[in-house]
């Protein structure tokens, strides 16, 4: 796929989408048949560097038509308590997928260039300036004048930073190593859990073939993501696999205060939108993307680019998934303060099988969804964590 020449001296268009992942070529995507649309990366190739696990739904495959970027199918899951206890859960249909990310990406980028935008590589973007009649982007090959703006170029933000918006309220960090080791059991994924494994997230292992997929997030001031992947890597018996490929990032949670002003709308980890509970972010960013671009497309056919014009955003995309957002970050805040002790007592009685069979049904994009099958199958859960539970049930 041949990249677009560098911005010029002075280049115009109606929307600059900044940030060429999935989130923004989907924005673009759905505008540029109407609209001027320009996507700025800064990286030199699209999808590069891999940044993520690559788990996700069926749904979010299909959103960007990208069935031969699938590596593997998963349908169950091994979940590893401190304490030593392994349960099992097995589906009875495909729960996620796992993608080549790099492709993945290429993927929505093709989309947008065939709906008629141009996809620019290399191309960092500077502090965004207002203008009289829209906003101006300064950028190393000159300067991008448009009348609308979508950041969506990841959890440092410059472009919303530059304008005002603020940013996530938490921040958890990633390290993910491809090793050359085939899992006995190919269609489940591995979650390790536990304040020595990763501390404030989780770890996991996913079987991609003759790759196995293993990394982990942990907070930020818990440490470094390399010491604890050692760890993990030394625990399992993998350490002396060959390293294929190593990734590395971070994600960004709870979403920020307002993702539109005038003229701009922020969507994607740039907006903070990743799922609290998994990490997973493209669902609800190419979601957003979607629903950016309808937003847009309205306010330039009706001429008021204005806050209260672009404010609908906002309220379709909270309408769509901001329930889930609101309602996985409190569980986040309960389980960041859980000691391997509370963790070990909820595998304990999440450990039977009418439990199992709720968990078995749980869709990772909205996850919080099994809050009251789950209560109902274990009523002991809510002895460990009553107000959340209660405002997850009542929500």
């Amino acid at each position: 796929m041949k990249n677009a020449s560098p911005v010029g001296k002075r280049t115009k268009c109606d929307v600059l989408v900044v940030g060429g992942g999935p989130t923004g070529c989907m924005a673009a995507a759905g505008m540029a048949r109407e609209l001027d649309v320009k996507v700025l990366e800064e990286h030199p190739r699209l999808g590069e560097p891999v940044q993520c696990a690559g788990l996700i739904t069926p749904r979010v495959v299909e959103m960007a038509s990208a069935e031969d970027t699938v590596l593997n199918t998963i349908d169950g899951a091994y979940l590893h308590f401190p304490g030593g206890r392994v349960m099992e859960l097995q589906g009875n249909e495909a729960k996620a997928v796992v993608v080549d990310r790099g492709e993945f990406d290429r993927r929505c980028a093709a989309l947008a260039r065939k709906a008629g935008a141009e996809v620019l590589t290399g191309t960092k973007v500077g502090p965004l300036e207002r203008t009289d009649g829209g906003l101006r982007a300064i950028t190393v090959g000159g300067e991008l004048e448009c009348r609308a703006v979508l950041a969506a170029d990841g959890y440092r933000s410059g472009a919303a930073r530059s304008l005002g918006l603020g940013t996530a309220r938490d921040l958890v960090r990633g390290m993910e190593v491809d090793i050359s080791f085939r899992a006995d059991d190919q269609r489940k994924v591995r979650v390790f859990l536990g304040n020595d494994v990763a501390p404030g997230f989780f770890a996991w292992a996913i079987p991609c073939g003759e790759l196995t997929r293993v990394g982990l997030c942990v907070s930020r001031d818990r440490g470094t993501p390399l010491e604890h992947l050692n760890r993990l890597l030394n625990a399992q018996g993998w350490s002396g696999a060959e390293r294929v490929r190593t990734y590395s990032g971070a994600i960004p949670l709870g979403y920020i205060d307002r993702t539109y002003a005038d003229r701009v709308l922020v969507a994607g980890d740039a907006a903070g939108m990743a799922k609290p509970i998994s990490g997973g972010g493209l669902f609800t960013g190419m979601t957003a993307g979607k629903l950016a671009a309808q937003t847009f497309l309205e306010a330039f056919r009706s001429g008021d680019l204005t806050e209260r014009g672009l404010l609908k955003y906002e309220e379709r995309w909270k309408g769509v998934f901001g329930d889930e957002l609101r309602s996985s970050y409190r569980v986040r805040k309960v389980f960041v303060r859980m000691c391997d002790r509370d963790l070990d007592k909820v595998g304990d009685r999440l450990d039977n099988e009418r439990a199992k069979a709720v968990l078995a049904t749980g869709d990772i994009d909205f996850p919080t969804a099994l809050a009251r099958g789950l209560v109902r199958a274990c009523p002991s859960l809510l002895a460990i964590a009553p107000m959340l539970l209660f405002r997850l049930l009542w929500r």
